[in-house]
């Protein structure tokens, strides 16, 4: 089951990494629907001072979603697939706390599209650390 959890969760990670170069290259394919949904159109705000600054921000988280990616990987590749349990509880708080603190936003947001992709991400994240939970946290004679 570490294998398989390990797959899922490289899985998660490519899923995270094209999230954030979406968000940090094309920012107004996901934050449309978020200014959008405030009944205001994208084409309008973003030509302002207000929708630049957002811009640049949504930017900024997108640069920081790949980054922690990266060294998510590096936890997955060095420590996770050899059952380190630093490794796990790192995949739990770093991975949790991005997906889940994301679903909470988007939910007050009301922005669907956003919505589903964190969903998306907490279950195969959610699949990824329960599956080889055993390996992790049983008793080793």
């Amino acid at each position: 089951m570490l294998k398989v959890g390990t797959i899922l969760l490289a899985i998660c990670l490519i899923f995270s990494c094209v999230y954030g170069l979406l968000l940090a290259f094309s920012p107004g394919t996901l934050a449309r629907g978020t200014v959008e949904v405030r009944g205001e159109s994208f084409e309008a705000v973003k030509d302002t001072g207000t929708g630049q600054a957002f811009i640049v921000q949504t930017r900024h988280l997108g640069v920081l979603a790949i980054c922690i990616s990266i060294a998510l990987f590096f936890v997955l590749f060095f420590a996770f697939n050899k059952g380190a349990q630093w490794a796990w509880w790192a995949f739990l708080f770093a991975g949790g706390i991005a997906w889940i603190y994301g679903l909470i936003v988007q939910i007050l947001e009301k922005d669907t599209l956003n919505m589903i992709l964190h969903i998306i991400g907490i279950v195969i994240m959610a699949f990824g650390l329960l599956l080889p939970v055993k390996e992790f946290f049983t008793k080793k004679a």
